[in-house]
């Protein structure tokens, strides 16, 4: 903000590296990667099944995908989450504001 009012360009550019380097919005630029969707259509999918109760077994039938597909998507989606049990992922998620709260 200063360095905008006092026009001292060299010094706002290296204000806006330093931010983006550090993933610091400072509401003139793109959007922060935090702030994009880490999850393909799929492990949303699979996510927000998993988050109302089903088991993987369910989930396949009710997206006509093998068990073992769904396995490896819950193993995805917990990777990058940073979770060890699905249950772990799916709070996660809610805390992170990744998932909507829903009703089975």
């Amino acid at each position: 903000e200063v360095a905008q009012r006092l026009a001292a360009r060299p010094l706002l550019d290296a204000v806006r590296r330093l931010a983006r380097r550090a993933r610091i919005p400072l509401g003139d630029g793109p959007v922060p990667r935090e702030a994009l969707d880490p999850f393909t259509p799929r492990e949303r999918s699979v996510l927000s099944l998993v988050a109302l109760g089903r088991t993987n077994r369910q989930v396949g039938e009710e997206l006509y995908i093998s068990e073992k597909t769904v396995s490896v998507h819950l193993s995805r989606i917990m990777a990058k989450l940073g979770a060890t049990r699905r249950a772990e992922a799916v709070a996660i998620a809610y805390d992170k504001g990744l998932l909507e709260q829903t009703t089975p």
